[in-house]
C-alpha cells in the first residue's frame, strides 16, 4: 500500500494514457476491419468482379450498362459462370396487416435471378428457383422476422419500393454488412428495359470459373455487337474500354464512378498505422513508467530478498502489479467505446461500435493489453530484481549509467513515435477538415433531409402546403433521390451527330434549383409551366456540355417519353460524395406525365429552429398525407 501511495500519480495517468490509446485504437481498427475486409469475407469472393467500362467517359470508368449489353456479355465466354444484373430501387416497403399500412425503410434493389449464383446466398426457407417472375421477392432472415415475426414468410405479400406488390418466394441469410449483397430485400428484375440500349443503370457483377483468365472477356461481345460497325483500331478501342475488377479490389478504386461505396486505401493504412502506433506509444510509456517506479520499489524489493523471498516471486509479485494495471486500462477502453457507440461520433464509423459486434477487436485488444503487461513488467523486474541488496545503502539504481542509458532510449524511441502519430493525426485531420468544410456546390444550412416515400411524393403539393404552415420551416422540395448520393439513374443518349453520351440523371421538383442556391450560369431555371410539357426539361451541369459540345441551351434529348429541351446549365455541385470526380448530370422535370412520384423531400427550417421539433411535425404531417404509419427507423436527417 505504501508504494501505491507513492506511485498513486504515476499508476494513474499510465491507466489513463492506456485506456484512451486503447479505445482509440479499437475504434480505429472497427473502422479498418470494415474497409479490409469488404467483400471479402465469403467463400468464393476471389472469383466475383465488377463489371465497369469508359466508352461514355473516355477519363473515369463507370460501373453502368444496359441490359442488352449485359445479356451480350453472360455469352461472351466460357469462363463465366454466372453474371447477375442489379437495378436500385427505393429503400422502402409497405406492409399491410389487419387493415393498415406500416412502411419500413428497407436496403432494397432489383435483380434477375442469376445474381444468387454470382454471390453465395444460403436459403433459410424457400429458394431462387421460384424466384422467376417480376412479382416474386426475397427477404432477408433479419426482414422475414422484422415483417411477419415467428411466422413463415413464404406466400406472404408486401407492396416494394417501386410501388408494385411482390409475393416472398424465399428467406436469405444475411449477407456481411460490409458487401455489396447486404440487402434485406431483393425482387425480381423482370423484362424492364431488357430490349433498351438507352437506358444504362444497371450493375453487372460476375463470377468467373477461373479468375486468373480475365483478358478476352469482352472479344465476342464487341465482335458479335459492333464487329460490323466498327473499324478494326476502333475495336481494339472498345475492348481497351471495358474491364472487370475483383469486387474487393473495386472498393478501393480511385477512378470510377461508381453507384456504391468505395474508400480510400491509403486513409485505411493511415488509420491502422495511427492504431499501431497509438499501442506501442502506451508501451512505451507503460515501460518508462514501470522503469521510474523502479526507485520507490527498490527498498521492498531487496528487502524481500534479504528475508528470503526468491527472485521469480518477486518478478511474478511486479507482473501481475502490470497485467492488473493493464486490465483495469482495457476495462475503461471498452467503457469508452460503448459509450461512443451511443454519440453521434458513432456515425463517422461505418460499421457498429457496439461490444457485442466486436468480439473479435475486444479479444485482439485484450491480447496486447496482456501482452504490454508481460513487455512492460518483464524488463522493469528482471532488472529491478538483478540489483545487489547493497545498492539501498550505496546510493539509488536510478544514477546508474546502464538505468540512465535505457530510460533515455525509451523516451527518445517514444518522442519519434509521438512525431509520427502527431503527423498522421494531422493528415488525417486535414483531411477531415477538408470535407466537413468542403464547398459542396449548393446552401445545406439548414436542411432537413428525409425519406418522405412514394405515397407522400403523389401529394407533394399538399405536403408542401402543409409544412409551410410551420413557422420554423421555411421551404420545402422534392426529388427523386438525395442530392448527394451514389445511386442515381444513368441514361444514355444518341447526340445529333450519332455518338452516345452518357450522364446520371435526377429527377427533381421545380423549385429545387432555387432551394439550393445552385448557380444558373446559360439559360433559365425551371418555370411552373414546365410541368405541363409532355415529356419535360432538363438542365445539365456544366461537366456535361463541357463533355458533349454538341448539346446546347436549346437542344433536345429523349426523355422518358419523348424529346425534351434543355433550358438552362447549372454551374457544377457535388453530387456524390467527395472521393468521385465531378461527372455529368442533368436536373429532369418530369414534365406533364412523370414516370413516377418523388420519394425525397427536403425542408429548409428558419435561424434557431429546434430540429427535434421541426423533424417531429415532418413525421407527423407524411402521415395523414399517405394515410400510413411509418416505422420507427423513418426518420429525418440534417445535412449539415
Amino acid at each position: 500500500m505504501k508504494i501505491f501511495r507513492k506511485t498513486g500519480v504515476s499508476t494513474l495517468i499510465n491507466i489513463l494514457g492506456m485506456s484512451v490509446a486503447f479505445a482509440a485504437a479499437m475504434i480505429l481498427m472497427v473502422q479498418v476491419r470494415w474497409d479490409t475486409t469488404y467483400d471479402a469475407n465469403y467463400e468464393g469472393h476471389k472469383q466475383v468482379f465488377r463489371m465497369e467500362n469508359n466508352w461514355m467517359d473516355k477519363g473515369l470508368f463507370s460501373t453502368s450498362f444496359s441490359r442488352p449489353m449485359i445479356e451480350i456479355i453472360k455469352t461472351a465466354s466460357p469462363n463465366i459462370e454466372a453474371l447477375g444484373t442489379y437495378w436500385t430501387m427505393p429503400h422502402e416497403v409497405t406492409l399491410k396487416k389487419d387493415g393498415e399500412e406500416t412502411v419500413f425503410s428497407v436496403p432494397s434493389a432489383r435483380v434477375d435471378s442469376s445474381m444468387f449464383s454470382v454471390f453465395p446466398f444460403e436459403w433459410v426457407e424457400g429458394s431462387a428457383r421460384e424466384f422467376i417472375a417480376g412479382e416474386t421477392a426475397v427477404v432477408s432472415e433479419e426482414y422475414a422476422k422484422t415483417f411477419f415475426g415467428d411466422e413463415s414468410a413464404l406466400g406472404k405479400n408486401f407492396k416494394a419500393g417501386n410501388g408494385v406488390e411482390v409475393q416472398v418466394v424465399g428467406v436469405f441469410k444475411d449477407m456481411p454488412k460490409n458487401s455489396n449483397m447486404h440487402y434485406g430485400v431483393l425482387v425480381n428484375l423482370g423484362d424492364e428495359f431488357l430490349d433498351n440500349t438507352n437506358e444504362w443503370s444497371f450493375l453487372a457483377f460476375v463470377k468467373l470459373k477461373d479468375p486468373s483468365l480475365t483478358e478476352a472477356l469482352m472479344e465476342n461481345a464487341v465482335l458479335e455487337q459492333y464487329g460490323n460497325d466498327f473499324d478494326a483500331d476502333e475495336a481494339d478501342e472498345f475492348r481497351r474500354g471495358f474491364r472487370i475488377s475483383n469486387v474487393h479490389d473495386a472498393h478501393f478504386e480511385r477512378d470510377v464512378r461508381a453507384n456504391i461505396a468505395s474508400a480510400n486505401k491509403a486513409i485505411s493504412i493511415t488509420l491502422a498505422s495511427i492504431a499501431i502506433l497509438l499501442i506501442l506509444i502506451a508501451i512505451i510509456n507503460f515501460i518508462n513508467f514501470a522503469f521510474a517506479e523502479i526507485p520507490f520499489r527498490i527498498k521492498n524489493i531487496n528487502t524481500r530478498k534479504v528475508l528470503g523471498e526468491g527472485r521469480g516471486s518477486l518478478i511474478v509479485r511486479q507482473l501481475l502489479h502490470a497485467g492488473l494495471i493493464a486490465l483495469v486500462a482495457f476495462a475503461i477502453a471498452c467503457l469508452v467505446m460503448h459509450v461512443v457507440a451511443g454519440t453521434s461520433w458513432a456515425s463517422y464509423v461505418s460499421d457498429s461500435l457496439a461490444l457485442k459486434d466486436n468480439i473479435g477487436i475486444l479479444a485482439l485488444m485484450l491480447g496486447v493489453a496482456l501482452v504490454s503487461a508481460v513487455i512492460a513488467g518483464l524488463a522493469p523486474a528482471l532488472y529491478s530484481t538483478s540489483q545487489p541488496a547493497a545498492l539501498v545503502l550505496k546510493g539509488s539504481y536510478g544514477t546508474s549509467v546502464k538505468g540512465k542509458a535505457l530510460r533515455n532510449m525509451l523516451v527518445g524511441l517514444q518522442f519519434v513515435l509521438s512525431f509520427l502519430f502527431i503527423l498522421m493525426a494531422l493528415f488525417v485531420s486535414v483531411q477531415t477538415k477538408f470535407m466537413i468544410g468542403k464547398d459542396m456546390g449548393f446552401d445545406e444550412a439548414g436542411v432537413l433531409q428525409t425519406r418522405c416515400g412514394y405515397p407522400a411524393g403523389n401529394q407533394k403539393d399538399a405536403l408542401r402546403s402543409h409544412l409551410l404552415q410551420n413557422p420554423s420551416i421555411e421551404d420545402v422540395t422534392f426529388c427523386d433521390s438525395p442530392i448527394v448520393s451514389d445511386g442515381k439513374m444513368g441514361w444514355s443518349r444518341t447526340g445529333d451527330d450519332g455518338n452516345q453520351v452518357f450522364m446520371e440523371v435526377l429527377p427533381v421538383d421545380n423549385n429545387f434549383v432555387q432551394f439550393f442556391g445552385l448557380q444558373i450560369v446559360e439559360g433559365r431555371d425551371f418555370r411552373e409551366s414546365d410541368n405541363q410539357n409532355e415529356s419535360g426539361s432538363i438542365i445539365p451541369n456544366e461537366t456535361f456540355m463541357q463533355m458533349f459540345p454538341q448539346f446546347h441551351v436549346g437542344s433536345l434529348m429523349y426523355g422518358h417519353v419523348d424529346n425534351c429541351e434543355i433550358v438552362g446549365v447549372v454551374k457544377d455541385f457535388n453530387f456524390k460524395s467527395l472521393q468521385h470526380a465531378m461527372g455529368p448530370i442533368v436536373l429532369y422535370n418530369w414534365g406533364k406525365e412523370g414516370w413516377r412520384s418523388f420519394g425525397t423531400m427536403y425542408v429548409r427550417t428558419v435561424p434557431g429552429a429546434d430540429f427535434k421539433d421541426v423533424s417531429d411535425y415532418i413525421k407527423g404531417a407524411v402521415r395523414p398525407q399517405t394515410g400510413t404509419p411509418y416505422d420507427n427507423r423513418q426518420s429525418s436527417g440534417q445535412m449539415d
